[in-house]
């Protein structure tokens, strides 16, 4: 088994800091020949030992997903908090709707508990339909 790390983008189906176990001959054969970019000069694949694997330090490739994944964390609770101000507005909208039906004095400057205990209170159900 050889084992390649993909060094510049766009070599064949691989990208930077792709390692390639069991490699295609063709990228074996690009790594062991130092084939170089034209336009560039970089080298675009290395064989790598399988010992220099295994290592606790992140690729630069690791390092940027983590940063993808925790913008993608924060965007998510972002819009997590969205859904659940729109809920709650969708809920006392209800609540001074039902309010109204039940001509309760003052509904409208009341907050969502204290209708949902007026229109208990005036014989509405619990949860203030």
């Amino acid at each position: 088994m050889t084992i390649v790390k993909v060094l510049v983008d766009a070599v064949g189906e691989y990208n930077t800091g792709d390692i390639v176990t069991d490699a295609p001959v063709g990228l074996v054969e690009i790594a062991k020949n130092k084939v170089r970019n034209a336009a560039t000069g970089e080298l675009l694949a290395e064989l790598v030992d399988s010992n220099d694997i295994v290592s606790d330090n992140p690729s630069d490739r690791e390092l940027e997903l983590q940063v993808q994944l925790e913008e993608s964390k924060a965007r998510e609770a972002e819009l997590q908090e969205q859904i659940a101000m729109i809920q709650a507005d969708g809920e006392f909208k209800e609540l001074k709707a039902t309010a109204k039906e039940l001509k309760i004095p003052g509904y409208t400057k009341m907050d969502a508990d204290e209708l949902k205990k007026a229109i208990s209170a005036a014989g509405g159900e619990e949860d203030g339909k």
